[in-house]
């Protein structure tokens, strides 16, 4: 199980760099179009792995439910989250996407499938309080404008996507693999998302594109196949209530690099949040295991 958590931490820190790199060209390059690349890349990644991949391979009965939990999880989500980052900022799509551990939980009572203890339940609690010390004064403070609201919106659509996602992905990685689902999911998603950039109106012509941007899109697209790959490896070997609790670091991520390249000064907010934060995921690597058959050997 401390290799699933160390997983999810890795893919909470990938989220809020993507989510700042993902802010910083979705203008110029489109929210559909840069959810296109971003998974194309990310397939092209994973694809190697998967070809060489031992196990079943997956059913044909199941193709239909993987891909569209696929359209659900690389699809719908994403292309929500880059519109929020198209709207609004970083900071406050990243404290609005904290709340999954808690919205997943939910899902999870729903469908009597949640395994989290009152520990857990706190340490996830510590950790969404610690985002809201960390963003409150700037995100939610004020009179929000029309954009930041559409923004927030599909921030929350995107949280309530990810959480029935992970919700529902036990099963199909259990039986087929990390690797093998992932692929095609991703597969499933690039033709919605194509679509998307074929009609939407934001973005510039490819060749106005800056060497920057293509160096961001590379990263995004890079970083979410590794992403992803740990980000199903940690939901097929521990609670998903568990490995949601570690996106709490995304928007950590995203404020750290704002004082690494926009020098944004380290206040007693900032100070209190990472204690509460480190001190919650702190908790939820204590206990408690894993039901047996909730693991699978990696692949």
């Amino acid at each position: 199980m401390r290799l699933a958590l160390l997983a999810a931490a890795a893919t909470g820190v990938q989220v809020g760099s993507a989510l700042v790199a993902s802010e910083a060209v979705v203008a110029e390059v489109g929210a559909g179009r840069l959810g296109f690349l971003r998974y194309g890349l990310a397939l092209i990644f994973l694809l190697p792995f998967a070809l060489r991949s031992i196990g079943p391979s997956v059913g044909k009965h199941d193709l239909l439910p993987i891909a569209l939990i696929g359209i659900g999880q690389f699809g719908v989500l994403i292309a929500l989250l880059n519109v929020a980052v198209l709207y609004s900022s970083s900071a406050r799509v990243s404290l609005v996407f904290a709340t999954l551990p808690v919205v997943t939980l939910a899902i999870g009572w729903a469908r009597s499938d949640s395994g989290v203890t009152p520990r857990i339940f706190a340490a996830i609690i510590c950790s969404v309080i610690g985002v809201a010390v960390l963003l409150a004064g700037d995100a939610l403070s004020g009179r929000l404008a029309a954009s930041d609201l559409i923004g927030s919106g599909c921030a929350a659509l995107a949280t309530l996507t990810a959480a029935l996602c992970s919700n529902l992905y036990g099963p199909y990685l259990r039986r087929y693999g990390v690797v093998k689902v992932s692929v095609i999911a991703m597969a499933a998603s690039l033709a919605p998302l194509g679509l998307m950039g074929m009609i939407e109106v934001h973005g510039t012509a490819v060749a106005d594109w800056p060497a920057a941007t293509f160096f961001l899109i590379g990263f995004i697209g890079l970083s979410s196949g590794i992403g992803y790959l740990m980000w199903l490896y940690a939901l097929a070997n521990a609670p998903a209530g568990i490995v949601t609790a570690f996106l709490a670091l995304s928007p950590i991520t995203a404020v750290a690099f704002s004082v690494i390249w926009l020098d944004m000064r380290v206040n007693g907010a900032l100070a209190v949040a990472l204690v509460l934060i480190i001190g919650g995921l702190a908790f939820t690597g204590i206990r408690p295991q894993p039901k047996p058959e909730n693991r699978i050997l990696p692949e």
